[in-house]
């Protein structure tokens, strides 16, 4: 308890610190794809707290075999991952906690009230892209790290620290630290949930349907099939699908979301002719599916939906819709909610808050099921801000609520890593 105790009164101490080095980190833009220039500055802020930096950059030709890798001919060249090892004195539980570097494009600059580069503070908030998503967990990560460091505590288990690249798309970066033999007893991916708990992930996966049609002049129109008035009974069956399913999947970790497995469409098209009856019409979207649920069996149950509805056109049961599968997909996976971490998080977020946690599901994609589903590692999403808020412009994230996160991860770890079990293993450093 004294250790705890001398934790929480360094970061009270250094909470300035911490908002200084998010800043930082904002500051220096890393779009998915050209994340290299942000990684030197993580490397180099890890370097004040950890005993092992490795950097390396994934190899695409192994992802590429990976089944949970759906993405082709992605490039990794300037693109490397940072790893920081603060190494125990063995006999205790190792951690990994995974932040990713890699933010969404921040889109028109006029659309932000500060630049999306700045890290403006104002009124207790934090402006910029990837403040909230995910730059703030990164930052926590490091800090607490640095804690642990400079007042010289002892802990029996390995914290290991990952800083990865390409979560918003594919999720090759936290892949490639598997691949290169990154294992704890467990992790805690970080992503804004608003201190949420959250043993859960849903999966999400996208999509695309071509809905055959016949052209025809206007003048003849009554010759023609609109492709594009054929699709509307089909948006239609994806509606009552994606209603049907959340009852079927829903557990009470989702229990709250009207909506936890989208179907949604984001993009329709017809022929780019406006006078003419469209004879093709092209729309894709989003499929959710659920922590526990096969993302074939997701896609088979889309796939019959269409079918379905086709069928009962005279058009269409004999001019079949094509769907088909884009790269982006990411898998579901859960913890069980009685494991120590998720007891241990709770009982640590009380310790900090003084008040009860939620345990929730997390109702988007991230890297949790990579650790969970292929590296056996118990795993929880946590993490500072609003999730509401990332991707968007203005995007900002509140600095108590960092400071907070900061709070709980340090008991955290300090409990856990304290504790008795198995260390990590470490591939040798580059």
């Amino acid at each position: 308890m004294d250790e705890i105790e001398r934790a929480l009164e360094w970061i009270e101490r250094h909470k300035n610190d911490l908002a200084a080095e998010l800043t930082r980190l904002v500051s220096v833009p890393s779009i998915v794809g050209s994340e290299g220039p942000c990684q030197q500055v993580v490397a180099e802020l890890m370097k004040e707290a950890c005993d092992v930096i490795d950097i390396w950059e994934p190899d695409a030709s192994w992802l590429e075999r990976h089944p949970a890798y759906f993405l082709r001919g992605v490039s990794f060249t300037g693109r490397p991952n940072v790893v920081g090892v603060l190494r125990g004195l063995g006999g205790g539980r190792s951690i990994i906690l995974n932040a990713h570097v890699d933010v969404v494009d921040p889109g028109p600059a006029d659309a932000w009230k500060y630049s999306p580069w700045s890290g403006a503070l104002s009124e207790g908030k934090l402006y910029g892209r990837g403040s909230v998503d995910d730059k703030a967990g990164l930052a926590v990560i490091i800090f607490v790290a640095q804690c642990i460091r400079s007042l010289g505590l002892s802990l029996r288990g390995d914290v290991i620290l990952q800083s990865t690249v390409d979560e918003e798309w594919g999720g090759g970066g936290t892949l490639a630290t598997i691949q290169r033999g990154y294992r704890a007893d467990a992790a805690i991916v970080f992503e804004p949930t608003s201190l949420e708990i959250c043993p859960a992930a849903r999966g999400g996966q996208a999509f695309r349907v071509t809905v055959p049609g016949k052209g025809a002049h206007p003048f003849r129109s009554y010759e023609g099939v609109s492709a594009l008035e054929k699709a509307i009974p089909l948006l239609a069956a994806l509606k009552r699908l994606e209603g049907e399913r959340q009852g079927r999947f829903r557990t009470a970790l989702f229990e709250r979301y009207p909506i936890f497995l989208p179907i949604v469409v984001g993009k329709i098209s017809a022929d780019v002719i406006p006078s003419k009856v469209p004879e093709r019409c092209v729309f894709e979207g989003l499929m959710g599916y659920a922590p526990d649920e096969a993302y074939t069996d997701a896609r088979q149950e889309l796939e019959a939906c269409v079918a379905g509805a086709a069928s009962t056109d005279p058009w269409l049961k004999d001019h079949s819709p094509v769907v088909e599968w884009l790269g982006l997909n990411k898998e579901g996976a859960q913890t069980p909610t009685d494991h120590p971490l998720v007891r241990l998080m709770g009982e640590s977020f009380i310790q900090v808050m003084d008040g009860q946690p939620t345990i929730a599901g997390f109702p988007a994609g991230c890297d949790l099921p990579h650790l969970r589903k292929h590296a056996g590692i118990p795993s929880v999403v946590f993490g500072p801000g609003n999730p509401v808020i990332a991707h968007g412009s203005n995007e900002y994230v509140e600095l108590e609520e960092v400071v907070n996160a900061a709070r709980i991860v340090a008991v955290a770890l300090l409990r856990w890593c304290g504790g008795d079990g198995s260390s990590a293993v470490l591939p040798r450093a580059s």
